[in-house]
């Protein structure tokens, strides 16, 4: 069991209504942090997080981040005590 913590920004935030927590998870996987998340936060965290179509991490203006700034796919494993950020992409110049 590993420990991961999140962060919520933009709409992930409004959802949540929290800045981040932490949940315990079985199997060291993003699948699984979302699959906490979008029951714990219902129908609106699912409809931003997870692409309907693919049933992978939506990425039509969201974004992920790990603890090094590398963006994470459903598939990925997690280390204890990672940090995931939750986001709205940004564009424009």
């Amino acid at each position: 069991m590993i420990t991961v913590h999140t962060e919520y920004q933009a709409r992930f935030r409004e959802i949540t209504r929290i800045a981040g927590e932490s949940f315990e998870l079985e199997q060291p996987l993003v699948s699984e942090l979302a699959e906490r998340i979008t029951r714990k936060y219902g129908a609106d965290m699912q409809a931003l997080l997870i692409d309907p179509d693919t049933q992978d991490l939506n990425t039509k203006g969201t974004l992920y981040l790990d603890s090094k700034g590398n963006r994470v796919f459903i598939d990925d494993s997690l280390e204890d005590g990672e940090t995931v950020v939750f986001m709205v992409g940004i564009a424009g110049g």
